[in-house]
């Protein structure tokens, strides 16, 4: 484990990040690719500690696949869903986007697998998607009383079936996505609210017939055949993240995000900022065959408080650190409704974000379904703070160390190699000294 010893100097953001490749659409590119029949060829792709795991683990399952770290390209000989058969589990570690796809993916195999994780997914339910692939012909044991190691067999004749949506969780989606293109009968989504679609544009870019409306999605798996495929992959949103807030929150900051991946579903961020009165500058827009993609300009801003709506809620679930800091130093009262759901799926980082934004005098209500931040908040520092192993927090706090004169110690900070494993060395690029 390691700390970081930020600095005593208030600091502006000045210059030019080019992010890592987005991180959620690799998951997926990965998982389709290994699952194709051919060749994918995957650009700008950024390894990550969460991708190693995920190839590692596709990789065991038969894909075939080569990573040209110097270009950041990957190239995928797919199984054409043959998958592998397995004495020893799979372990996926502490990767929650590629435990809803995985689960999804061995389902649809007469294998049986199990599948092991690290300490945080042990402890995390997957009772929602577990219960809904049951329903499909999928079965489940648990080899303990956590979570994982669960042991499963699937079946090649899963029938499809319809889930109206308790929650808003577009990993429970995912895992039934890839599922249900498997499966021998139409599988229906009845959405509670719109979540991110990477795995549904995916999907069909690889072959596969998802329809996906604003309240309904249906797989239709008679039409489904998965063929290699190319892409690129565009900047990742929520490595960009921490520079538009930073940008916005230091005086006289301007830097500019080239190719950064502009998806309707992951920009809540830019809304929920331009909600409080920013304007963020967009060049360069280009759509690309897969996911859109442009260059964002931000500059230091004054804001002001805005309610966030429960509908705007799944699309800035990585984000919300970010945006409560934003808030705490903007004018007025931000009130973000509707968390429930978020607040089942990521409640340690809600509560971890409210302790250690206090040890920086920074306070937050939190309740079951709202946020409510008191804009105007000095940073006062208390005492040092710690990451608790969360790269979205990690990196919040980094951007909330520019905005103080004195001083703290984030620990924990490597758990940023989660996502971004060069963000300090990117960050310090582009930090100049206020006068």
């Amino acid at each position: 484990m390691f700390d970081y010893n930020t600095r005593a100097a208030k600091f502006k953001f000045q210059g030019e990040v080019i992010v890592p490749g987005d991180k959620s659409i690799a998951h997926r590119a990965i998982t389709f690719g290994a699952l194709a029949d051919g060749v994918t060829q995957i650009s700008n792709f950024s390894y990550s500690d969460d991708l190693a795991v995920t190839t590692k683990v596709f990789k065991k399952l038969g894909a075939k696949i080569h990573t040209e770290m110097s270009n950041n390209d990957m190239i995928i000989k797919g199984v054409n869903h043959r998958l592998k058969s397995l004495d020893d589990p799979l372990d996926i570690e502490n990767v929650g986007t590629l435990e809803s796809l995985l689960l999804g993916v061995l389902a649809t195999s007469n294998n049986e697998y199990t599948v092991n994780g690290g300490n945080f997914l042990k402890k995390r339910s997957i009772d929602r998607l577990v219960v809904l692939l049951q329903q499909m012909g999928s079965n489940f044991q648990k080899l303990s009383n956590d979570y994982l190691p669960i042991k499963m067999q699937g079946s090649d004749n899963l029938q499809g079936i319809t889930y109206q949506q308790d929650i808003s969780s577009a990993q429970i989606k995912s895992g039934l996505v890839m599922a249900g293109i498997y499966a021998k009968t139409p599988t229906t989504i009845i959405r509670k609210l719109p979540t991110r679609d990477h795995t549904e544009v995916l999907a069909n870019y690889f072959g596969a017939d998802v329809d996906a409306k604003p309240d309904i999605i249906t797989i239709n798996p008679q039409n489904t055949h998965l063929t290699g495929q190319s892409l690129m992959i565009p900047g990742d949103f929520s490595s960009a993240a921490p520079y538009i807030a930073g940008a916005l929150l230091s005086k006289g900051s301007e830097v500019r995000l080239p190719k950064v991946g502009l998806n309707s579903t992951r920009i809540g961020l830019l809304n929920v900022a331009q909600k409080m009165g920013a304007n963020i500058m967009l060049e360069s827009h280009s759509i690309n065959i897969v996911e859109p993609y442009g260059d964002l300009v931000i500059k230091s801003q004054k804001l002001h408080g805005a309610t966030v709506t429960a509908k705007e809620v799944p699309f800035i679930v990585d984000e919300i650190p970010l945006i409560a800091l934003l808030a705490s130093q903007a004018e007025g009262q931000t009130v973000i409704e509707g968390i429930h759901d978020v607040h089942l799926q990521l409640s340690d980082r809600i509560r971890n974000m409210r302790v250690e934004l206090a040890k920086l005098g920074i306070i937050m209500q939190v309740n079951d379904d709202s946020i409510v931040i008191n804009g105007g908040q000095a940073i006062k520092v208390k005492d040092d703070v710690d990451s608790h192993n969360d790269h979205r927090i990690a990196m919040m706090l980094c951007v909330a160390s520019i905005l103080t004169e004195t001083s703290f110690k984030i620990k924990n900070i490597e758990s940023i190699d989660i996502s971004y494993p060069n963000f300090l060395a990117d960050f310090r690029k582009v930090l100049v000294a206020c006068d």
